[in-house]
């Protein structure tokens, strides 16, 4: 499988704009050009067709537009399932006249292109972000609606995955399988950090405060195959198991699940 977002494959070697992109074969749909502004919007439909679309839509709010900044394309589908809509930000009248600035984000216009593609490619599948949600998360207008479609967008292409972890979304987790001891190593880093001064300038480069103390939080593992143990790095985790279910309370920054199957 395959997530492709925004303008990837629509400029050559030398960093210059094609009439074409050369992913079109694999997005199915065809580039029809690119839209100059960042503060671009998603929608996305109550009802669909497509078969993935309960999965896409988990944690967003239907039939609402809501921000996601970064760079997008206009394509039209060709061989692709289209879901969605992808919104153009209003401008007014002043910034039409290039007397006012766009940094910052103003309410959607109308939609341009569909949201998203989904291509069957051989044994797999292609999901194609017409906009850019990787670069919003990232962005200094970050919403948790941006983050959801790259979170769904992965469990839309993969829905039974071999070790599935539900936590918070402060906390990170990183998953390593030695085949040879026949080990999984969940790794999870959990850190939210408190209020912090952000400067005037050059938002949002500042350091986060410093951690006072370790936080607390719940995690659940779903392992696919069943396995025969489990154990935590730090002995103060505590660990319930429930058939090919873990349920564990940590209270550190840093856990290692280490589970033998």
């Amino acid at each position: 499988n395959l997530l492709v977002t925004g303008l990837s494959g629509c400029y050559n070697s030398m960093g210059q704009l094609q009439p074409n992109s050369d992913l079109e074969g694999l997005i199915g749909a065809q580039f029809k050009g690119r839209l100059t502004t960042l503060d671009n919007h998603v929608r996305l439909p109550a009802t669909s067709g497509l078969e993935e679309a309960k999965i896409l839509r988990e944690g967003i709010r239907p039939d609402w537009h809501f921000l996601v900044k970064g760079y997008a394309g206009i394509f039209a589908p060709t061989t692709a399932q289209p879901f969605g809509e992808l919104m153009k930000p209003h401008r007014t009248v002043r910034q039409l006249q290039g007397k006012e600035g766009t940094d910052w984000p103003l309410s959607a216009d109308t939609p341009v292109c569909p949201a998203l593609f989904l291509n069957s490619v051989g044994k797999g599948k292609v999901l194609m972000f017409t906009g850019s949600p990787d670069y919003a998360t990232g962005s200094e207008h970050a919403i948790s609606e941006a983050r959801y479609l790259l979170r769904n967008a992965v469990r839309a292409l993969n829905p039974h995955p071999r070790v599935r972890i539900t936590a918070p979304a402060t906390v990170e987790s990183v998953v390593t399988d030695d085949p040879t001891t026949r080990t999984l190593r969940i790794h999870l880093l959990g850190y939210n950090s408190p209020p912090q001064t952000i400067p005037a300038h050059d938002r949002p480069f500042v350091l986060p405060a410093v951690i006072e103390e370790a936080p607390l939080f719940r995690v659940q593992v779903e392992v696919a195959e069943p396995f025969l143990s489990v154990r935590a790095a730090n002995k103060k985790t505590r660990i319930t198991r429930k058939v090919s279910r873990i349920e564990a309370v940590v209270e550190d920054v840093h856990e290692v699940l280490v589970v033998r199957y």
